[in-house]
This record gives structure tokens, C-alpha cells and sequence, in this order.
């Protein structure tokens, strides 16, 4: 068993290292200081390496369901990831502009709206499609794969790199004890 999922891990991870090839999608930064790397696609980040790596495990996916998801998976996060910095950088207009009037309110609101209903069609179409070839279980998993994955990625590097931790139960026992009174 040991052996049969190494070689399936190692069979994806070299899939994804020969897709990840493609094309880098066009962001600032690439090539320069601290950003360097970000006009990489999504694929190419040690990240995304990594997830993909504990999805197969997690969502227990056979070679060939592997081989179906992930080519998939690439174009769905790179486009997700565009949808999120179109968000970014209306968040930044809006943040940086002194005066809203309700007509630029209301534009706000349509252009977001119009990125989250992208977002939402683009989830429905990539669990669709992912439905065809893996099991039900599979696609809930896949559906919350990521808020888990980074829970767990979290508390991973909280456990390796312990560190100084602030003591937040000071606050929340002080708090608490106010709220009691």
C-alpha cells in the first residue's frame, strides 16, 4: 500500500512539475526583490506543490483520478486567484479614495457582486467537472480542501517552529470575566 501511493505521489508531483511549465500569468513583481516570484503561475509556487501533494492523500485519489484533477485543478486556481486580485484592487480603490459618493457606492457594489457570482460559476463548473470522475465524498472534500489544508498547514508550522506565542487566554479569561458581571 506504502509503495503503490508513493508512486502515485511521485507520479503527480511530476506531472504537476511538467504542467506547471506552461505559461507564468502576467503580475508585478516577477523578477524583482522580496515579490520575486509572484508572476509565476500558481502551479509553479512550492505552495501549490505542496497542496497538491496533500490532496492526493487527503481526497485518497487514484493515479488516474489524479491525472484527470490536477490539469483541471491548474486553470482553476490560476483563475481564482485573478478573481481575488481583481477583488484586491477594488479594495484598494476603495480604501484609497477620500470621498464615496452613492452612485460610486452602487458601482462598487455591482463590480463586486459581478466578481463574486465569476467566483461562485467558477467553483459549480470545476466541482461539475470534477464530479464526473471522482466520488461524492471525493467532491466534498475537494469542495473544502482548502480552508482545511491551511488550518493544518498552519498548525503544522506552529508545531515546528514553536517560537515566542502570545498568550491570548489572558485576554479572552479578562474579558470574559467583564462580560460575566
Amino acid at each position: 500500500m506504502k509503495r503503490s501511493s508513493t508512486i502515485i505521489m511521485v507520479a503527480v508531483l511530476s506531472m504537476v512539475m511538467v504542467i506547471a511549465q506552461g505559461r507564468p500569468m502576467d503580475m508585478p513583481g516577477e523578477g524583482r526583490g522580496p515579490g520575486k516570484g509572484l508572476g509565476k503561475s500558481i502551479a509553479e509556487q512550492p505552495y501549490y506543490q505542496y497542496m497538491v501533494f496533500r490532496m492526493t492523500e487527503e481526497l485518497e485519489l487514484t493515479a488516474e483520478q489524479a491525472e484527470k484533477l490536477f490539469p483541471l485543478n491548474r486553470p482553476y486556481r490560476d483563475t481564482k486567484h485573478q478573481l481575488h486580485m481583481q477583488m484586491n484592487e477594488l479594495s484598494e480603490e476603495i480604501f484609497n479614495k477620500e470621498d464615496i459618493s452613492k452612485a460610486d457606492l452602487e458601482k462598487y457594489r455591482k463590480k463586486l457582486q459581478s466578481l463574486q457570482k465569476k467566483e461562485i460559476e467558477l467553483d459549480d463548473k470545476f466541482f461539475d467537472e470534477a464530479g464526473t470522475f471522482l466520488a461524492p465524498q471525493q467532491v466534498a472534500k475537494l469542495m473544502f480542501f482548502e480552508p482545511h489544508f491551511r488550518r493544518e498547514l498552519s498548525k503544522e508550522l506552529k508545531d515546528r517552529y514553536p517560537g515566542k506565542k502570545k498568550d491570548n487566554k489572558k485576554f479572552w479569561k479578562k474579558n470574559n470575566q467583564r462580560s460575566k458581571k
